[in-house]
């Protein structure tokens, strides 16, 4: 009997019930887990991979996705209205399954086979452009937009653009990206601050920002998180792009879609030195100010890390003293920013001047301490200063519920593993 799919989850729930009966915190995932290595299969991904295949439209998103254009060719030839299938769980079609792998000789057959190269999948509205432009396929490109792909692909659901999506993720900076890139801009697309941004394209941020100055309050979409120019330069490490940003007048206060400023997005004191330097010459207004009205200064944990990442020790004991309230709850925040950061310097500071390594801080959606902070940042370093301070290794954070150790181990952070495994066999 050919596995079936849905009898294989009606299976995996059983076995949730089984095991939440010794282990009330069971996850679905567990039972699934459990019977994909029943039936001989590391994972439940590699379990319905296996099933997928075996029906006539998993053969076919198979074939697209791996090349194999003879099976392709032999399947379509017996089922013909099988090339508008769409594959589960954004109904893609075989053209962005092609696209997305770069095979072109799969995508040059389909579209003969009179697929649209225009077609939009139903999660990122993207068209099969998107996808092979995200790849860095720069033949796939081609083909697509030769046979009347549209290279500008405005409406994706993350309001990137094809240009976007050739530039804006995670290593997309490359030579074969920046041909796509070029190859776009060549038939009619135009960078937007994003892209030029991603692109450490001064001279087009500058003619963008020139054109139009709300260009620094743009917003990417909400999946990420509404971040303005500045904040994707931060996160995106482009030191040069938010010196000029900030040069050209962009908020370093702004907040995204979760209330973070720019400075949230920093895994080193580097990266947004001009942000902080921006930020202090706010906060030096302040002081001037309360000076003049014989009056405690008001600042928040911006103003005391801005001093603290440029050395102003003076004005940061300053800004404690007269708001004592930054040194509780782990420095509201400031304790946690420096750890992501990996300031060692500041964290020292605000340890010795009484900041609590055990506050919880809303870390996006979560709350959590400064030793999960070092984990995700992947920060060693900072690590045995939080212990020594009487950091907790055990505090859970409060969405995946899991300790410190937990998120070393969950995003490979060997060092800090041992650290961490160190002092629990301690």
């Amino acid at each position: 009997m050919k596995p079936n799919l849905e009898w294989l989850r009606k299976q995996a729930k059983q076995q949730l019930a089984e095991l939440r009966k010794t282990d009330p915190n069971a996850k679905l995932a567990d039972a699934q887990l459990t019977v994909a290595r029943e039936n001989g299969f590391s994972s439940w991904r590699a379990l319905k991979a296996h099933i997928d295949s075996l029906t006539i439209d998993g053969r076919l998103f198979d074939a697209a996705r791996t090349g194999d254009v003879a099976t392709l060719t032999t399947l379509l030839d017996r089922f013909p209205e099988k090339v508008q299938a769409r594959d589960e769980p954004y109904a893609f079609t075989l053209l962005h399954a092609a696209a997305r792998e770069g095979q072109l000789a799969v995508v040059d057959l389909l579209l003969r086979r009179g697929l649209d190269s225009n077609a939009r999948e139903k999660g990122d509205n993207t068209t099969p452009l998107h996808w092979a432009a995200a790849a860095g396929k720069l033949d796939v490109v081609r083909r697509l937009a030769d046979a009347g792909g549209d290279v500008v692909g405005r409406g994706d659901d993350h309001e990137l653009e094809v240009i976007g999506w050739a530039s804006c993720w995670e290593g997309t900076d490359d030579d074969a990206h920046r041909a796509v890139i070029d190859f776009l801009l060549s038939r009619g697309a135009r960078h937007h601050i994003f892209s030029a941004v991603a692109m450490n394209l001064g001279d087009e941020v500058r003619r963008i920002v020139a054109a139009n100055p709300g260009a620094l309050r743009a917003r990417l979409s909400r999946n990420e998180n509404h971040q303005t120019p500045l904040h994707f330069a931060v996160g995106h490490n482009r030191p040069q792009m938010v010196e000029l940003l900030i040069e050209l007048g962009a908020d370093p206060l702004a907040a995204d879609g979760f209330g973070f400023p720019p400075a949230m997005y920093a895994l080193s004191p580097e990266i947004d030195r001009p942000v902080m330097e921006a930020i202090h010459a706010l906060t030096a207004g302040e002081l001037r100010s309360a000076d003049r009205g014989n009056r405690a200064t008001r600042a928040g944990a911006l103003d005391l890390l801005a001093a603290m990442t440029l050395g102003d020790w003076p004005a940061a004991t300053r800004l404690v003293q007269d708001n004592p309230e930054l040194l509780r709850g782990g420095g509201a925040g400031a304790l946690h920013l420096a750890t992501k950061r990996g300031d060692t310097r500041a964290v020292r500071w605000l340890l010795d001047h009484g900041a609590d390594p055990n506050a919880r801080w809303a870390h996006w959606d979560s709350d959590v301490t400064a030793l999960h902070v070092a984990a995700l940042a992947n920060h060693p370093e900072i690590v045995p200063l939080l212990l020594e301070a009487g950091a907790d290794p055990a505090i859970h954070d409060t969405k995946h519920d899991s300790d410190a150790l937990g998120w070393a181990e969950f995003f490979n952070r060997g060092e800090i593993v041992k650290l961490l495994r160190a002092r629990t066999a301690g």
